[in-house]
Order: C-alpha cells, then sequence, then structure tokens
C-alpha cells in the first residue's frame, strides 16, 4: 500500500502541485489526488517508481508500513 500522506507531503516540500506531479509521472492528476487522498492505494509498481523518481525518493519510502 502506498503511504498518501507521504507522498503529499513530498510533493509539497518539493513545491509542486498535484498537476506538476502529474506531468512529471505522466499519471493523471486524479489519480494522484485519489491516492494522497487513500482513496486508491495500490498502483501499478511503474506507476509507484514514477512517483519515487520524481520526487527524489526510494520506492520504499512511498510504501506504508504497518
Amino acid at each position: 500500500m502506498l503511504n498518501g500522506v507521504k507522498i503529499r507531503q513530498l510533493r509539497l516540500s518539493k513545491g509542486y502541485t498535484a498537476l506538476d506531479l502529474a506531468n512529471r509521472t505522466n499519471i493523471s492528476k486524479s489519480y494522484i489526488e485519489e491516492l494522497e487522498r487513500g482513496t486508491k492505494f495500490n498502483p501499478a509498481f511503474n506507476k509507484v517508481v514514477s512517483l519515487a523518481e520524481s520526487l527524489g525518493v526510494k520506492v520504499d519510502e512511498l510504501i506504508l508500513r504497518a
């Protein structure tokens, strides 16, 4: 599961809007917003990799820990 709160925090710390991140990752803005809200939580691995690369973190930093 992805940590939507972490994605939002990282995005904001980079000064990106959801649209900026969407353009950098080739993921729709609405999908990114759903990830951040937690209504989507299990995207394809290639999307997770793209998010991590665009946010400058390792994939495991985006994974929600129990």
